[in-house]
């Protein structure tokens, strides 16, 4: 028979009925537990009623705070933790305090604008400038365009076929080709520029 944490009766024997016989034997024994049980809930009700004035004022007082909000709750008053009230001053300064975040952010914002139309402007400058270097050394004749190869390294063949197309286009710009074209067209058009350059 089985004892401690499976047997809820604290640690009495547990009793499998099988046949009708267990089964009375069982609920007799039942019976007697339910019989000390009450009997001890008696007692100790007894002992409660004796010397235990406070506890009962106590059990009052606390039956009685429900009718009691019950009672407010009638009245008109209101009961438990009210919402705080904001008041007409409260109002106004959470107002003030909205427009001035409102304000920040717009600011903020101008700001920003402001920023990115002054990259807009350096970006175009910049491209403005490219195009004059470029045309300039194509207007001004030889003498330039002359100089202009002599500050260019040359490429040998084999330098020329590492390079990874993105590489090449940069080559190629320097060198005023065209840009346009596959991995194998951009290629062959550096290595023929390269072969007649010298």
């Amino acid at each position: 028979m089985a004892r401690g944490k499976f047997n809820k009766r604290a640690g009495g024997p547990r009793l499998d009925a099988v046949n009708a016989e267990e089964i009375e034997i069982r609920n007799a024994q039942m019976e007697e537990l339910e019989e000390q049980r009450a009997s001890r809930r008696a007692e100790e009700d007894g002992d409660e009623d004796e010397g235990g004035d406070e506890k009962e004022k106590e059990k009052k007082e606390e039956d009685e705070a429900p009718q009691q909000t019950e009672r407010k709750k009638k009245d008109g008053a209101p009961a438990g933790p009210v919402a705080p009230v904001t008041t007409e001053a409260d109002h106004k300064r959470n107002l003030a305090k909205l427009a001035e975040v409102r304000r920040r952010r717009e600011e903020a914002e101008m700001k920003r604008k402001q920023e990115e139309q002054l990259e807009k402007e350096l970006e175009e400058e910049r491209k403005r400038l490219a195009e004059l270097a470029t045309k300039g050394d194509d207007d001004d004749g030889g003498k330039k365009s002359k100089s202009s190869k002599k500050t260019i390294p040359k490429l040998d063949k084999i330098a020329i076929k590492k390079m990874k197309p993105a590489q090449m286009k940069e080559a190629m710009k320097e060198r005023g080709l065209d840009i346009q074209g596959n991995a194998k067209e951009l290629l062959q058009r550096l290595l023929d520029y390269e072969a007649n350059r010298s």
